[in-house]
């Protein structure tokens, strides 16, 4: 505690000082364990006919590779999951088992109470074939002293799902009586907190009707689960009063209240919160695991492209003091999942996208496009926007081919000419390999492209309880069917809500917690780091000119991973919110490390800037770090991190 108030003294920010400390650990870590390890042993080089396009040498890793990409995803690592989330939170839940039903506490020995504390989850679904127990609706709560007249205290309409509710006053009573009126009432936890002290008073159940199934004592079971002076550690959070509430509902085999999204990344969390229990950090592990293990994927994706190390870590580095990212990370929703699977789709299909028919063998383009069909698949399963990006990998695939035959038609004509020379038997290998490998290639597409993720949406859903009739194909499709008029049909609007245009300016953040009343105070916003959100906009500007005007092949690899996943949302009337640039951010950053190269290119004095920029969106994430995780802080901080007008954190 000492430590923390120190740190928010000095920085602004309470986690910093042990941030600090834990980080200079790591660091020495990392580096005293690559002391160790020999350099990579260079691999033979493969020769190459160099008459037309060749294909792309896979990048080779050294120690120099390995060691960078460790400590990025290290010191990343130690950010994304620090503080983020507890294991305690009330997790037995009562419900009622009439249409209107009634139960009684009392206070055991102290009466005087100033806060009430209820905090419920989802309730047994599977109990009745026509409700769904998922929170209080019009939940009466009376007081008495003496057990027989009553006083209304207050009436609990609705509540957000795993989140404290507190209802303050000033009362006295012994007696609590507790009253249903809707038979999908939950209640997961009721306390009471003694009169200007932070202490709940010992309570028990006075009077149940007789049931072993949902026995009252449920709601007071876990006194000391209760936290008295709950943050995002301790509660959900924006959506997470959906997702993590599904997946418990996939851990736990019951009924699903509803899903509008498909259910792979739903899995993932219920995977975890079989594994560790229901609480706040085993539903967020799974994104902030994924957005981890995104670090050294993008590492790889940037080395296929830039080969150079320094170029990858450059941009690995941009993305890992992206805001967007750490956000979005640490909170138990789709995107961590989705956006994996987008870059993994696009990795095995850049690797592809750089070779030929004529030069690498059948084996290896059949294994880069499977496993480019199955992430595809798997990123489909989460979300639909991968959908968007999809649209990407077949362009690169048919640009591809196109080449391909480009050389062949070339070839052709360099044979009936006679202009071939010594190269005839390279112009005929050329045209026969093209022949015969065309149509089995387009037809292996078919099936991993689309065959495939067909298979492997609909087999995301064996899982889960979606339907009170069973799992059957139809039932599928008409799941797909809803979600799909869902999104279409959507009329809503938010006070958060942006659009595209506003994402590459980075000029409207969205708010996801509001813990500034809290000391210290505590929120959490989901926006683009603006010092790597502006430099793309000009970075993006000239990666389209280099590709129209040189055809640069890298700039238009960028530019197809960059439009396909932003256009879609110009025309997209629904509401939408900053953190729907996700996937658009990768290509983002990997225009800013392609503009660099080319201003290096043409003057290295470029390469000490470059570094400075990067050095620049370091310091402004460590200032920013507050905003973007919950850290503690202080309200006159958070006002002066405000830097736009259209930016609010509380």
């Amino acid at each position: 505690m000492i430590v923390e108030e120190l740190s928010t003294k000095i920085f602004k920010n309470s986690e910093s000082i042990t941030l600090m400390v834990a980080s200079v650990f790591v660091f020495s870590l990392v580096l005293l364990v690559f002391s160790y390890l020999p350099e990579t042993i260079s691999l033979p080089k493969k020769k190459y006919h160099s008459l037309f396009r060749q294909s792309r040498k896979a990048a080779e890793y050294t120690k120099t590779d390995y060691l960078l990409i460790t400590l990025i995803t290290a010191l990343y690592a130690l950010v994304s999951f620090w503080q983020l989330g507890n294991t305690i939170m009330p997790v037995t839940t009562w419900q009622p088992e009439n249409e209107e039903q009634s139960f009684v506490l009392r206070l055991d020995e102290e009466t005087d109470f100033d806060t009430i504390y209820t905090f419920y989850g989802e309730g047994d679904n599977n109990s009745n074939p026509v409700h769904y127990q998922l929170g209080y609706h019009d939940l009466q709560i009376h007081g008495s002293s003496d057990g027989m007249s009553w006083e209304e205290i207050t009436t609990l309409e609705k509540g957000s799902i795993y989140h404290y509710t507190f209802t303050e006053g000033e009362w006295d009573y012994r007696y609590i009586r507790v009253t249903s009126t809707s038979p999908d009432t939950t209640l997961s936890e009721i306390g009471f907190k003694k009169t200007g002290e932070d202490r709940l008073l010992p309570v028990s159940v006075y009077e149940d009707i007789d049931t072993e199934k949902y026995p009252a004592s449920l709601v007071v079971d876990e006194q000391e689960r209760v936290v008295l002076h709950p943050t995002y550690q301790d509660q959900s959070y924006f959506d997470e009063v959906y997702h993590p509430r599904n997946a418990w509902e996939i851990a736990n085999g019951q009924y699903m209240y509803a899903s509008v999204h498909p259910l792979l990344g739903t899995s993932l969390i219920a995977l975890s919160i079989k594994i560790f229990g229901m609480h706040p950090l085993a539903w967020r592990i799974p994104g902030a695991l994924f957005g981890v293990l995104l670090v050294p994927l993008l590492y790889a994706v940037l080395k296929v492209i830039f080969i150079k190390p320094e170029y990858a870590t450059l941009g690995t580095l941009l993305f890992s003091v992206d805001f967007m990212h750490i956000t979005t990370s640490r909170i138990a929703t789709l995107e961590p999942f989705s956006v994996f699977f987008i870059l993994l789709m696009y990795y095995y299909m850049l690797r592809y996208y750089y070779t030929n028919f004529y030069d690498t063998s059948w084996r290896v383009q059949r294994r880069l496009l499977l496993c480019s069909g199955i992430a595809m698949g798997l990123g489909i399963a989460t979300k639909w926007t991968a959908c968007y990006s999809a649209v990407g990998l077949a362009v690169l695939f048919f640009t591809n081919l196109y080449l391909q035959y480009r050389q062949t038609r070339i070839a052709r004509s360099m044979l009936k000419t006679s202009l071939s020379d010594d190269n005839d038997e390279v112009c005929e290998d050329m045209i026969k390999v093209f022949s015969q490998r065309t149509l089995r290639t387009i037809l292996w597409c078919v099936l991993v492209f689309v065959i495939l993720p067909v298979v492997i949406y609909f087999a995301s859903y064996v899982p889960c309880k979606v339907w009170r009739n069973g799992y059957s194909i139809p039932n599928v499709i008409d799941q797909i069917k809803y979600i799909y008029n869902y999104h279409i049909d959507l009329d809503a609007t938010h006070p958060y809500q942006s659009t595209w245009w506003q994402w590459i300016l980075d000029i409207r953040p969205i708010w996801y917690y509001d813990g500034v009343d809290l000391d210290p105070s505590r929120t959490i916003a989901c926006f683009s780091n603006p010092i790597v959100c502006w430099g793309g906009f000009f970075a993006t500007l000239l990666t389209i000119y280099k590709c129209i005007r040189d055809r640069d092949g890298d700039a238009f690899v960028i530019l197809v991973g960059y439009l396909s996943a932003i256009m879609p949302w110009v025309l997209v009337q629904r509401c939408v919110f900053a953190y729907h640039f996700y996937p658009t951010s990768f290509f983002m950053i990997m225009g800013i490390v392609y503009a660099m190269r080319v201003l290096i290119q043409r003057n290295n004095r470029w390469k000490s800037y470059t570094w400075i920029f990067a050095g620049i969106s370091v310091l402004v994430f460590i200032l920013f770090l507050p905003v973007l995780t919950g850290f503690g802080t202080t309200p006159e901080y958070i006002k002066f991190l405000e830097w736009l007008p259209s930016w609010y954190f509380g």
